[in-house]
């Protein structure tokens, strides 16, 4: 089992395969598997060897935000039906429906996403299962009655639904669906309570993945953590509290880039306010030396402090410009250091 499965004509799995859910709050990771009970119990203890369709680790609460969301019924149209139409037709007719639905399921299959792998998987052998019963149409309406309990969950609109002010994880809903009361296989799970070999207690679902999203939810309450978007990639993902809104180390090398190449981006064009500041200090300097300096010239100093005040009403006013776009920075950088001769000859100039 696993990516390379086949999507053709073969011996189905008999025995009943699981999807199994572990969250871990402390590491802030889920991990999923899917296989039969026995191998996927032996995966638990320790065995690499045990035969599971998928084992994959991932960060917490991407059961949830990475849920796939079929409105238009997609899955229904390109997979189910040509499948139960199969199942109605003469058997020389049956390998180009099962060609179409079997490639619609093959590239879910090699999406990665567990979810997406597991009901292709259980779509696609819930069939092999079928085809092999003497009276088809009740095969045919048990396979597509599995078929639909299973595929309901993709109806919701969001299955990581939460308050947008707290961020807070809320109970589902899923009232109205398709049914006016929740039929029992979509409010069952298996419950396997943590023992010497697991430190963690896993949930096991098979019928449909109403029952793990309301479990996933009901924790995420519990633990308080809240659903944030992260600013750099824009995805949503599980935090702590409210002040985190970076997803990854990767977003946050990200964002400490950003921040630098805006920030000489902004020391670039704003080269000429430094030039402007530097200036303006280097005129205060030079007058307030020659406030300190014994038996320096009253006229001299009052000569100085006017130059200055021109100085600044015309910088100012230059420097306005360049900030309107009406004149080139340059422009006024070249005029800041010829004005810087006027102070230098009137401080020089002492007697």
């Amino acid at each position: 089992m696993g990516l390379d499965y086949q999507f053709d004509r073969h011996d189905p799995y008999r025995d009943k395969i699981l999807f199994v859910l572990i969250l871990d709050r402390a590491k802030m990771k889920e991990r999923i598997l899917i296989g039969t009970e026995l191998e996927i119990r032996f995966r638990l203890g320790g065995s690499r060897n045990a035969d599971v369709l998928c084992d994959v680790t991932r960060p917490l609460g991407t059961f949830l935000t990475s849920f796939e969301h079929d409105p238009d019924g997609q899955l229904n149209l390109h997979a189910l039906v040509p499948l139960y139409n199969a199942l109605h037709t003469n058997r020389w007719k049956q390998p180009e429906p099962e060609k179409a639905a079997g490639d619609f399921l093959a590239e879910k299959n090699l999406t990665g996403n567990p979810v997406s792998m597991y009901t292709a998987f259980r779509v696609w052998n819930d069939y092999l299962v079928t085809r092999e019963y003497r009276d088809r149409d009740a095969a045919s309406d048990r396979f597509r009655n599995k078929a639909a309990h299973l595929l309901l969950a993709f109806r919701i609109e969001r299955a990581m639904y939460f308050n947008k002010e707290s961020g807070q994880a809320g109970h589902l809903k899923n009232g109205g669906l398709f049914y006016r009361s929740t039929p029992d296989v979509d409010t069952r799970l298996d419950l396997w309570y943590p023992d010497t070999q697991r430190s963690c207690e896993c949930v096991a679902a098979y019928h449909s993945f109403i029952p793990l999203i309301t479990y996933y939810q009901n924790r995420l309450n519990d633990w308080g953590l809240c659903f944030r978007q992260c600013r750099m990639c824009r995805k949503y993902f599980l935090a702590r509290s409210q002040r985190y809104d970076l997803c990854s180390d990767k977003c946050r090398k990200a964002q400490a880039l950003q921040n630098k190449r805006e920030f000489d981006e902004r020391a670039r064009k704003n080269s000429y306010d430094l030039a402007y500041k530097n200036e303006t200090q280097n005129w205060r300097n030079k007058i307030n030396k020659a406030k300190r300096t014994p038996d320096f010239p009253p006229d001299r100093l009052e000569e100085m402090q006017a130059a200055f005040d021109a100085f600044k009403k015309e910088a100012l006013k230059r420097k306005t410009e360049v900030k309107k776009g009406t004149a080139a920075p340059k422009e006024f950088t070249d005029w800041l250091f010829r004005q810087s001769a006027i102070i230098v000859r009137l401080s020089e100039n002492n007697k």
